[in-house]
């Protein structure tokens, strides 16, 4: 019975930790730990007590039980009550005979017509300063607390009072974010609070407003595009064209078109005259995007371009001024491109004026849980959906999967899912089949059957796509096939891009 009950306890402790990982909304989430501690410890009333900074009293934040919203209009001075006591002293407490302690406020569980009998309460201490107290009080299932709950409890207020911490940080960030966005006039596109992404804000806050040159570099997904949109519209040039360029998605023969243009009679097909990017970005922001798949040829003409400003259309001898900032991005390692001779050094110099690199999701997992609750909102309104919770083994798969295609598959992801919810809550069920926890070996074989060829090569071809950002080109080069076998493969299968 007794290991029981530590393996109940164990489990509802990881329920907690999962709690905790699961939301930055520090209301939500503290209602939910309340309401799990006082089910762990089977207590008439649990509540979470909190210091008012600048202040020597405390007020109750957070309550469970019959008595849950008559506690919350009561406040205490610091060590007034046990949980005053505790949140003072920053040590926990386990009283077995409350009826007898003079630490105890009787007058407070006879108003809101709970006695206290015994109460466990552990300390909220946030890097080693007390800021409140977590109390429980008066087991149903026995006399009295013990040792075993006090324990228990104190683990779970180390845990809260790392969430309480990390919630302040995160409405401190938001709010300096905001701040400076009205400041600077910024558009908040940019989801994340992990030490990393907060770094690359600040960087990019300091060059958003000059014309440098600035490589964006990290994997498929990861919002390499985004970022760089971010940048324009937030830039000195922010009403002028932002022009896009994906390098991985045009042919080699016609990329010095794509870019500088061309005149009518220039090359067979050439029927008309054509601007190309750089003429349509003139005085706005040039971004080219995947960079590092640009040819030889081409790499040599955009190098002379950036250096002087100018340039010509394939077939024309006229020079053309332009006044373009320079944006580009890249999935691959240019570092190593250049050592092995697949991409110049001296473009490699120009465009690496300023380099951020965005890490991929797996890198941080602290930012999934908000990224998701940022496209639930945005979900949530686009369909007129209501799916606001996540139930917790849908949680737990969200916050342990690796996320190879990123923020984009987390994004497709959650898109899908409120699309399939019917009511307030999104379970692993409304995942892709593939990645439904403990369903990757049935998703493939089933419980019955083997899978077909076809079947399997429909998978490959999307797993392709997915990797290739949906560029036709770059996904035929991964799975070895010309574009044309790609082309039909996608209408055979019926393959929604």
């Amino acid at each position: 019975m007794h290991a029981q009950t530590q393996s109940g306890l164990y489990r509802k402790l990881v329920e907690i930790g999962n709690i905790i990982n699961s939301t930055l909304e520090i209301d939500r989430l503290l209602d939910l730990v309340i309401e799990t501690v006082s089910s762990a410890l089977d207590a008439e009333g649990c509540s979470l007590v909190l210091t008012q900074p600048g202040t020597d009293e405390c007020y109750f934040r957070s309550a469970a039980g019959e008595a849950s919203e008559k506690i919350k209009k009561f406040r205490l001075k610091l060590g007034e009550g046990v949980a005053g006591l505790v949140a003072l002293e920053g040590t926990p407490l386990l009283i077995t005979d409350a009826a007898s302690d003079k630490r105890v406020r009787h007058d407070i569980s006879m108003e809101v017509g709970v006695p206290a009998r015994s109460i466990v309460c552990a300390p909220l201490n946030v890097e080693g300063r007390p800021v409140g107290s977590l109390e429980v009080i008066n087991p149903r299932n026995k006399p009295n607390f013990d040792e075993r709950d006090k324990e228990f409890l104190c683990a779970v207020s180390d845990s809260v009072a790392i969430a309480i911490r990390n919630a302040r940080l995160f409405t401190q960030v938001n709010s300096e974010m905001e701040t400076l966005s009205r400041m600077l006039g910024l558009q908040p596109t940019i989801v994340g609070n992990s030490e990393t992404m907060r770094n690359i804000f600040a960087m990019v806050n300091k060059i958003v407003r000059t014309d440098v040159t600035v490589l964006i570099t990290g994997e498929t997904g990861t919002g390499k595009g985004l970022l760089a949109r971010f940048i324009h519209e937030n830039s000195q040039r922010r009403h002028q064209l932002f022009v896009e360029v994906n390098c991985a998605a045009i042919p080699d023969t016609l990329m010095e078109s794509e870019l500088f243009g061309h005149e009518k009679g220039a090359f067979t097909g050439a029927t008309y005259s054509r601007k190309g990017k750089f003429e349509l970005a003139d005085n706005g922001t040039l971004c080219l995007d995947e960079v590092g798949d640009l040819a030889p040829r081409a790499q040599a003409k955009l190098l002379r371009t950036i250096e002087e400003q100018r340039f010509e259309r394939i077939g024309s001898n006229v020079t053309i001024v332009t006044d373009v900032r320079l944006l580009a991005t890249t999935n691959h390692d240019l570092a190593r491109s250049v050592k092995d001779a697949q991409f110049r050094d001296d473009l490699y110099y120009r465009l690496n004026q300023i380099q951020v690199h965005l890490p991929p999701l797996r890198e941080r997992r602290e930012d999934i849980m908000l990224l998701v609750e940022h496209y639930l909102n945005e979900f949530n309104q686009q369909f007129g959906k209501n799916a606001t919770n996540i139930s917790l083994p849908a949680r737990n798969f969200l916050l342990d999967y690796d996320w190879p295609g990123n923020v984009r598959e987390l994004k497709n992801l959650i898109k899908r899912a409120v699309l399939l919810c019917d009511d307030d809550e999104i379970k692993c069920e409304h995942f892709p089949l593939l990645m439904q926890p403990g369903r990757e070996k049935e998703a493939v074989a089933g419980p019955d059957r083997f899978p077909s060829l076809n079947e399997l090569e429909k998978l490959h071809i999307i797993s392709a796509l997915q990797r290739a950002e949906g560029v036709k080109k770059k996904a035929a080069d991964l799975l070895g096939v010309s574009r044309s076998t790609l082309d039909r493969k996608i209408e055979a299968y019926q393959i929604a891009l």
